[in-house]
């Protein structure tokens, strides 16, 4: 495996890994959105002559709107360039890695540009994507859990 596929290869699992987290981000984001629907036509539904579907559309508002979040969350793929230029940002590498997708494209071949990509391959090789890239619940987590909880409960709430 060449130094460049290297650099390549781990820019590649940090592009996948930060679209993971956030189609998460945007899953728990919809979920938000979908209990809060939920919540709020439950709460109508007790106030006003709904008709029954409107229950089922209750329900299956936070799975569906969470669903969304997730595909809107994760649908855009990041370039390797700008994937580059991020991890050298967050892994303080001083323009390491995307200088060398960039020298690695020239057509000249010098010794300058293989000390640059190997330097870089150096680097990519030492990347802890998981402590880059952590999955962790956002804050809207509590919110969520909190309108999902006044929804089960105002479903034991008899109607007006």
């Amino acid at each position: 495996m060449s130094e460049l596929q290297i650099i390549e290869a781990a820019l590649q699992q940090a592009s996948r890994r930060r679209r993971w987290a956030r189609a998460l981000r945007g899953l728990w984001r919809g979920l938000l959105v979908g209990a809060i629907l939920s919540l709020l036509v439950i709460g109508v539904w007790h106030l006003l002559p709904l008709p029954f579907w409107a229950l089922t559309a209750a329900a299956l508002a936070p799975i569906l709107c969470a669903l969304a979040g997730m595909i809107i969350g994760g649908w855009h793929r990041t370039p390797l360039p700008e994937v580059a230029r991020w991890v050298d940002g967050h892994q303080h590498l001083k323009e390491r890695l995307s200088t060398a997708l960039e020298v690695a494209g020239e057509s000249d071949v010098g010794t300058w540009r293989d000390l640059i990509v190997t330097d870089a391959a150096e680097h990519a090789k030492g990347l802890d994507l998981r402590r880059l890239v952590p999955f962790r619940l956002p804050r809207a987590t509590r919110w969520t859990l909190l309108a999902l909880a006044l929804g089960a409960g105002l479903g034991f709430v008899p109607e007006y």
